[in-house]
């Protein structure tokens, strides 16, 4: 249209026209239309050109305007309309099998030990030091000093924390723990000869030894254990456990006082200590470097579960689930753990009393014997049986003739189907106005 009207104001101006200006002269006189006249009459050479160069311009623009896709065949009424084809419906191919394994799992750290590499670059360094120097010192104190000497060191430790124990017990609401606490402590230190004898767990006592701390009251009032750790000189710990133990091992020689806080007992008895729960858990540590293909996984899951089932034994729960730091330290070593673990005492009752990791323990017998598997469901009887009667009476079948066999009822003759006739539909157009 632009072209045309252009064409148009050429040939009625005149302007531009040599050669047929006579002929749109003519056409103009005798009353054609403009749009006639502009069609015959030829554009100008520059017109010609400038348009050409327009078209030009407008092609790269052209290659950004995207095809509209065919919206396919219009719908036939009355019946539904099928919706499009999406990648979901249609096939896909399986991949080739190639024999690959396919393992999914959590990529960093474990949940609960956020600092997993530190702690265990703390626990390679700390073994190599158990290994070369720790456990030679720790064999030597165990083969040169009798176990009753090194029994009496151990039980006049323990019975200096009685007091902090029946302590925790009161804030944890249980006077009974306490007072059986406090009649351990009043025993041992009489009877006991200041704690070096274990009376109290004998005959007619049997009054168990059973720690407790600040770690525990926190955790029996719901606060978590926080973050795992693994220091020089501590061990395993948590965040929670650590401020525990600090707070406990301060309470007596800020209550008491010299000797509790001079440097001469306090590194002597610490060392005696540490040397006797070396030798306790010499076992574990064995047990651990040789079965457990991570050992400082292996390590951290033992102590996590073990302060666990503590907690959870002062809440009444005796038989705790383990969950995923079970089923992870099953996989890491190789061994069974009862579906009812048990064994909140010491920190080495689970592995020897639940778990199969030391051999020739209590675990390890009671996994033997199949004690692990959890109770099996009662089988249910089988319904008892009709009586039988024992001289049955038998009476011949009476004999009978095959009856013959039905002819087939004759079918109905098909109904005529309806025949069908098209016919064409002739609609007029509309007409232009």
């Amino acid at each position: 249209m632009v072209i045309t009207g252009l064409a148009a104001a050429i040939a009625m101006g005149g302007a531009g026209v040599s050669d047929d200006a006579g002929f749109a002269r003519r056409l103009h006189e005798g009353g054609t239309s403009r749009a006639a006249v502009a069609m015959a009459t030829p554009l100008p050479a520059e017109l010609v050109q400038a348009l050409e160069r327009k078209r030009f311009d407008m092609q790269p623009r052209l290659a950004l305007v995207q095809d509209i896709p065919d919206p396919g065949p219009a719908p036939v009424p009355g019946q539904p309309e099928t919706p499009p084809a999406t990648t979901e419906d249609q096939d896909v191919p399986p991949p080739a099998d190639g024999g690959e394994i396919i393992v999914q799992g959590e990529v960093g750290a474990p949940r609960g030990d956020p600092a997993e590499r530190v702690n265990a670059l703390s626990y390679e360094v700390v073994d190599a030091v158990d290994e070369a120097v720790v456990e030679p010192i720790a064999t030597a104190y165990g083969s040169s000093i009798p176990e009753p000497i090194r029994d009496g060191v151990d039980n006049f430790l323990s019975n200096l924390g009685e007091p902090v124990s029946a302590l925790h017990y009161l804030l944890q609401l249980k006077p009974g723990r306490a007072l059986q606490t406090l009649g351990r402590f009043a025993i041992n230190t009489t009877i006991g000869i200041g704690g070096l004898f274990d009376v109290a767990a004998k005959e007619p006592f049997y009054l168990e030894h059973q720690p407790n701390g600040l770690a525990n009251t926190l955790g029996y009032y719901g606060v978590g254990p926080g973050p795992y750790l693994y220091l020089p000189l501590i061990g395993s710990t948590t965040v929670r456990d650590l401020i525990g133990r600090t707070v406990d091992l301060a309470v007596l020689p800020t209550v008491i006082g010299k000797p509790l806080n001079s440097p001469y007992y306090v590194i002597p008895a610490g060392t005696l200590n540490s040397l006797n729960d070396r030798i306790d858990k010499d076992a574990q540590i064995a047990s651990v470097r040789e079965k457990c293909g991570d050992p400082y996984a292996a390590e951290r899951d033992l102590y996590l579960i073990q302060r666990e089932a503590e907690i959870e034994a002062l809440k009444g729960n005796a038989n705790p689930d383990l969950g995923e730091i079970g089923e992870r330290l099953q996989f890491n070593c190789d061994i069974e753990i009862s579906d009812t673990p048990s064994g909140v005492t010491q920190q080495t009752d689970f592995v020897r009393e639940s778990t199969t990791l030391i051999d020739g323990s209590s675990g390890s017998k009671a996994a033997a014997e199949g004690e692990f598997d959890a109770a099996s469901e009662p089988q249910q009887s089988a319904p008892d049986a009709a009586p039988v009667d024992p001289q049955p009476s038998y009476e011949p079948a009476p004999s009978y003739e095959p009856a013959p066999a039905a002819e087939p009822a004759p079918q109905p003759a098909p109904a005529p189907q309806p025949v069908l006739q098209s016919r064409p539909v002739v609609q007029p157009l509309p007409s232009d106005a």
